[in-house]
């Protein structure tokens, strides 16, 4: 499977890797909605990914309208890469210009 959820401290981390596609948008949106609660502090790793589909991008835009703490550390170049194909830096990632 290309992503997984885990507990780490206070917070869960979703982590992408590999190709993560239109394919695996419903089984991600599912597991999403069984392990996240409104307070939850999400955090977001894409250093394994190597590719990321638009559908995959709007269902994280939306992940990040319902929880506006979730963070993106250490972008992958192909998670960048699509995130700036589709014009979604600034919805994703904030003002970072660094990322």
């Amino acid at each position: 499977m290309p992503f997984s959820i885990d507990n780490e401290s206070d917070r869960q981390v979703l982590r992408l890797a590999g190709a993560v596609t239109v394919r695996d948008a419903q089984d991600l949106s599912a597991k999403l909605a069984e392990c996240l609660e409104d307070e939850t502090m999400l955090g977001v790793d894409t250093r394994g990914l190597e590719d990321i589909d638009t559908c995959i991008l709007q269902l994280l835009y939306s992940l990040r309208k319902a929880f506006p703490a979730l963070s993106f550390h250490d972008p992958s170049e192909a998670f960048l890469g699509a995130v700036d194909r589709c014009g979604l830096r600034r919805e994703l990632l904030g003002a970072r210009e660094d990322s």
